[in-house]
């Protein structure tokens, strides 16, 4: 299941990577929408980061090589998570109180750290399959 998973979320995160990449003002426009429904807003985004994050971490514990890119995004999304539904007010000040420069900045960065993730993964699903 590990590998099915791994298969499957490389070109995912390449994708969002891309995306946030180069449609940067319209995830810009998603968090300020987000932001703008208060702490109900942090709340959908925790319960988004739930069903994404509690599959990976559930299904692919793992531990080693590459694959373990994939184990702690699961993780990282289940921390989001736990900040979004147990403390949306913390939450909200990260969707609400940053400028829209720095907003910016953070959704590139991020979207260069998954294409680069999803990249590692990607070759290293195609070396496991040759």
């Amino acid at each position: 299941m590990a590998s099915t998973l791994v298969w499957f979320a490389a070109p995912v995160l390449v994708c969002l990577g891309v995306s946030q990449m180069y449609s940067t003002q319209r995830w810009q426009s998603y968090y300020r929408k987000l932001g703008a429904l208060g702490q109900n807003g942090v709340r959908l985004n925790g319960l988004v980061s739930l069903v994404i994050g509690g599959p990976i971490v559930i299904l692919h514990n793992v531990w080693s090589g590459p694959p373990l890119l994939l184990t702690l995004i699961g993780w990282l999304l289940l921390l989001e998570s736990a900040l979004c539904l147990f403390m949306p007010g913390a939450g909200l000040a990260g969707l609400s109180e940053v400028d829209d420069d720095t907003r910016g900045g953070v959704i590139k960065g991020m979207g260069v750290a998954l294409v680069v993730i999803g990249g590692v993964l990607g070759v290293h699903v195609l070396r496991s399959a040759g």
